[in-house]
């Protein structure tokens, strides 16, 4: 590795542990696991593509109480770019505030919709060594379901290699009575489908569980949330140079 290269991978690692211990309050302590995995993975090119789902018109799921998805994944969201800038990754953001992507001119939410998801695909597709990672959360007619999921991109085998490690990583760190495995996108999930480059959407838990909700809004463990996908993003690096 390069000693500029060097040099800024050291310190975004400090000031990212600061900042991470900062915002979670001392509630959350960084196993040795996680510690190891951050210092042995360097920082390459890629740029990491951090999207949070749903946005403006387009809430996606939807809480007993109220809670709307596209809130916790724009919150998860920027704390997974803000940590991942730390630390001296390369990204960039579907949105950054509470809109759709779509083009302008659309009368109908069917029109915007449609519109949104396919310019987030285009994002990818035209920024070079881009990665996807998309940020939702899941729903289902049961309340006691619960724990992170990781779905995958069939259209680019490195795509299942990231995923596995993210799925890995939070549930060694987070959530150990998680027993989920990554599934691989079908057609229903649009940009995971039609994406040729890496990419993985991450359901980071169950709305429609009211004590997984309560967990999933708060800021803490979104920071937990967010640096576990990280220490997942560093093993698909060091995996990458060891092939």
């Amino acid at each position: 590795m390069q000693l500029n290269n060097l040099k800024r991978w050291f310190i975004g690692i400090i000031s990212g542990v600061l900042i991470f211990s900062a915002a979670v309050s001392g509630t959350y302590r960084l196993n040795e696991k996680a510690v190891m995995s951050i210092n042995s993975s360097p920082i390459n090119e890629t740029v990491f593509i951090i999207d949070a789902g749903h946005g403006g018109l387009d809430g996606g799921a939807v809480a007993k109480d109220g809670t709307v998805e596209k809130d916790i994944n724009l919150s998860t969201a920027l704390k997974l770019r803000s940590m991942m800038n730390a630390l001296g990754f390369k990204t960039e953001t579907t949105r950054t505030e509470d809109i759709m992507t779509c083009n302008d001119g659309l009368s109908t939410l069917r029109e915007k919709k449609v519109s949104d998801i396919r310019n987030r695909l285009k994002l990818l597709e035209s920024t070079e060594k881009g990665v996807l990672i998309s940020i939702h959360q899941n729903s289902y007619p049961s309340s006691t379901s619960k724990g992170s999921q990781v779905f995958y991109s069939g259209g680019n085998e490195q795509s299942s290699v990231l995923a596995g490690f993210i799925q890995n990583s939070l549930v060694s760190m987070i959530q150990t009575d998680n027993h989920r495995k990554i599934k691989k996108a079908g057609t229903s999930i649009y940009l995971l489908y039609h994406a040729t480059k890496p990419a993985v959407m991450v359901e980071c838990g169950f709305m429609t569980n009211p004590s997984e909700c309560e967990k999933l809004k708060d800021e803490s463990y979104q920071s937990e949330l967010s640096f576990g996908i990280i220490c997942g993003v560093f093993e698909y690096l060091k995996n990458l140079e060891e092939v």
